[in-house]
């Protein structure tokens, strides 16, 4: 499979997740939510393609037995992009991307193991926290059906971002992917 259609699957991840992450801050501002094309077209669904496809790219390059570190920070791009768009400062997506990156970390297989062990604690506490968290209205408490849905819904999105940051962080094996193979094939036969 070539680079682009990892990119493009990475792509088509990313925005899925950031959609999903959208329905999500609808859910939290409750009736104070407000939909924009700038905001939701402009901002958030492009960073969400970007980051998906910058960690397709990483994909590719893994399974080719390379290893490109700076992609690592794609998942900071996309917490930092809205800030530097709107000119407004907001952590919450960056301290996101940061838990994400410690979760991907931890499962990455890369590391001292006292290391990771401290850095899935991070993710864990995160996937955690959205059932314990205080909310803004009643109805999303995790004790009512809606709020463990809303609850549910963003520790998943957690989960699957960490599991993806944890692509170009996992160290390239060439004899275990196909593209490596096939690439070494097709230099000795030339």
């Amino acid at each position: 499979m070539g680079r682009s259609r990892f990119i493009v699957i990475g792509a088509l991840a990313g925005l899925s997740w950031a959609a999903a992450l959208r329905g999500y801050m609808m859910e939290l501002a409750g009736p104070d939510s407000t939909f924009t094309f700038s905001g939701t077209f402009g901002i958030i669904l492009p960073a969400g393609v970007l980051v998906g496809g910058l960690l397709g790219w990483a994909e590719y390059q893994h399974r080719a037995g390379r290893r490109y570190p700076v992609l690592i920070g794609a998942p900071l791009l996309g917490a930092i992009l809205p800030s530097l768009l709107t000119g407004e400062l907001d952590l919450a997506p960056v301290i996101l991307a940061l838990c994400a990156m410690a979760g991907g970390y931890a499962v990455s297989g890369r590391g001292p193991l006292w290391a990771r062990i401290v850095a899935g604690l991070t993710a864990l506490g995160a996937v955690i926290a959205p059932f314990a968290a205080p909310k803004p209205f009643p109805d999303l408490s995790a004790a009512t059906p809606h709020g463990a849905w809303a609850a549910t819904l963003l520790s998943s999105l957690f989960a699957v971002f960490a599991l993806a940051c944890s692509i170009p962080m996992r160290r390239p094996d060439p004899s275990s992917y196909p593209i490596a193979r096939s690439e070494a094939d097709a230099t000795t036969a030339g």
